[in-house]
């Protein structure tokens, strides 16, 4: 193996690339690892290449590239990116040579460094960035192809003002794209006029491809577009086209400095709108949602994430947007409890259904959220139907599914006290002791607003538990041995189908026997080839989860979920 610094031997690498070709040189020399210096070996690479009597770069370039699968095509590519600047070699061939690279590696993000390693090889020479052009305007695909990143990279502003006004299909299309990430300096209105035209086309492709480009180049001075392109926009948005739904996702994601207010709400109406199957607009929607939030509009996305889940009937879930539910997370405590009760108000089933999927747990030490004062509802019955709708949704994480009541008996309305501590009590306290009853405690020791009222709950409670004491010695209520053992020998066997159907079913070894020793550490057989093993000990840490099942469930299953159900299902009274 080479070290760093080593040189390559040129007349070995000529020979190579006689008989293998450019392509598979690289990828034999990268999956071998034979040149840890790769810098040397592009420089040697370009020297052998650029002479006159050269083998050409695209020799047994379809042999090579049959035999590149996955990553080892995109680690010869990286080569090739550093390579292609330096070559001087003659335009067609490398133009049809990265082509052929590019439909090899199809639309994969990375393919769009060979785009740009062209454009780097354009700028070393005018006459070359020229032939693109001259190719372009006579409609060559493989030119039209690299006609925005030669534009970019050459900032041909005048050439990309030309292609945009007077061509049009694929070079208009690229020189619009090439304008918008462009330095305009003082040619910024004249640009904006060229891009505000092609806005205005009938054409949906034109159109989206400029209000792109003209956002973007606003974002780019920090300013906001014109309001003309307001109107353009929406225009297009109006459409609900799947193009137009991504271009109001990836404005608000990626260009949201260049939009004015009523574009942002533009937008925002737009994305709600998304194709559930569309899963790469509703990723740029969870990245334009978090940078929102990041923002200061956390209340804006919290509104469109309820959309979004109940317009498409719980087919987009929160699990979609976990980049918008960690910066609301991270915003604050009182940042998420708003949403919770946003959500639980005005949202639908579906909504309330992913908010508690997404908070409730078990073990959780505490409420995940806090609810501010200026988030709860004025009119008492909606302060009472939120206490309803929180402990139907959150009834399995009773710190989560309380916190709501006591925000409303601190901050809520002075009239439905009594309804709340009713509310808490049963079904709550009457079906969870435990952490429910220590954070009960602490919120009367710390002061909490009706501590009295939750003290007398907490006597009810104990009152309760003196009552049931003895009550588990009922011999009627136990089941009997044979009961017992049947449903350990039945356990045992099913766990023992399933983890030989696993053994057999898996591509990967997920069962391993282990050999347990005194419950201190485990021996795992490793199996290292040709019949031998070894054992390899592994130090067994403890951890602990708790968990705590609702009495209710217990002493009256049908009357609690009956409970529940109407809770959940019960419908916000009409004002």
């Amino acid at each position: 193996m080479a070290i760093e610094g080593t040189s390559v031997d040129e007349t070995e690498l000529a020979i190579q690339l006689r008989t293998s070709g450019l392509v598979r040189t690289i990828a034999e020399r990268e999956f071998r690892r034979l040149d840890d210096n790769r810098s040397a070996l592009i420089e040697a690479l370009a020297t052998i290449l650029n002479a006159t009597d050269a083998p050409p770069i695209d020799l047994y370039i379809e042999d090579a590239l049959a035999e590149l699968e996955g990553r080892r095509f995109f680690l010869v590519q990286h080569v090739l990116c550093d390579l292609i600047p330096l070559l001087n070699v003659d335009q067609e061939i490398l133009l049809a040579f990265i082509t052929r690279l590019l439909d090899i590696g199809g639309n994969d993000l990375d393919t769009g460094a060979l785009s740009t390693s062209f454009g780097e090889w354009t700028k070393k020479d005018a006459a070359r960035s020229s032939k693109v052009y001259e190719l372009a305007r006579a409609g060559d695909n493989r030119a039209l192809r690299q006609l925005s990143t030669v534009l970019l990279m050459n900032a041909d502003l005048d050439e990309g003002l030309i292609f945009a006004q007077a061509h049009k299909g694929e070079a208009k299309l690229a020189a619009i794209s090439a304008l918008g990430p462009m330095e305009l300096g003082e040619r910024y209105r004249e640009v904006l006029d060229t891009l505000l035209l092609g806005a205005s086309s009938d054409d949906e492709d034109t159109a989206l491809r400029s209000l792109e480009a003209g956002y973007r180049a606003s974002a780019k001075r920090k300013v906001t577009a014109p309001t003309s392109f307001d109107e353009q926009l929406e225009r297009v948005l109006q459409t609900r086209s799947p193009p137009a739904i991504h271009l109001g996702a990836d404005l608000l994601w990626l260009h949201r400095e260049g939009l004015t207010e009523n574009a942002i709400d533009l937008c925002l109406k737009a994305v709600a709108d998304v194709d559930p199957d569309d899963i790469v607009t509703i990723s740029h929607i969870d990245h334009a949602s978090y940078q929102l939030v990041r923002d200061g509009r956390a209340e804006q996305v919290i509104r469109l994430l309820g959309e979004l889940i109940d317009r498409s009937k719980g087919q987009i879930t929160l699990g979609a947007f976990q980049s918008a539910y960690h910066a609301l997370t991270h915003a604050g405590a009182e940042v998420l409890g708003s949403a919770v009760v946003y959500w639980l108000l005005d949202g639908g089933v579906y909504t309330r259904k992913c908010v508690a999927d997404e908070l409730c747990s078990v073990g959780n030490d505490g409420p995940p959220f806090s609810i501010p004062k200026s988030s709860l509802p004025t009119n008492s019955s909606d302060q009472l139907f939120l206490c309803r709708k929180a402990i139907g949704w959150f009834f399995i994480d009773p710190l989560a599914a309380v916190a709501i009541p006591l925000a409303v008996l601190r901050d809520g309305c002075p009239d439905i006290a009594s309804d709340v501590l009713s509310l808490i009590y049963d079904p709550l306290l009457m079906s969870y002791g435990g952490k429910l009853k220590d954070y009960l405690e602490r919120y009367v020791e710390d002061g909490g607003a009706n501590g009295s009222g939750i003290t007398e709950l907490l006597a009810r409670k104990a009152a309760f538990n003196d009552a049931m004491e003895g009550i588990e010695r009922l011999v009627e209520l136990h089941p009997s041995e044979m009961q017992r053992e049947t449903e350990r020998v039945q356990w045992n066997e099913q766990m023992e189908r399933s983890m030989e159907q696993g053994r057999r079913e898996s591509i990967f070894d997920f069962f391993t026997k282990q050999y347990i020793l005194y419950g201190r550490s485990s021996l795992t057989p490793i199996h290292t080839g040709e019949g031998a093993t070894h054992l390899t000990e592994t130090e067994m840490k403890s951890f602990s989860i708790s968990s705590e099942l609702p009495l209710l469930n217990i002493v009256d299953p049908v009357g609690l979920e009956h409970m529940l159900i109407h809770f959940k299902l019960e419908p916000r009274e009409q004002r």
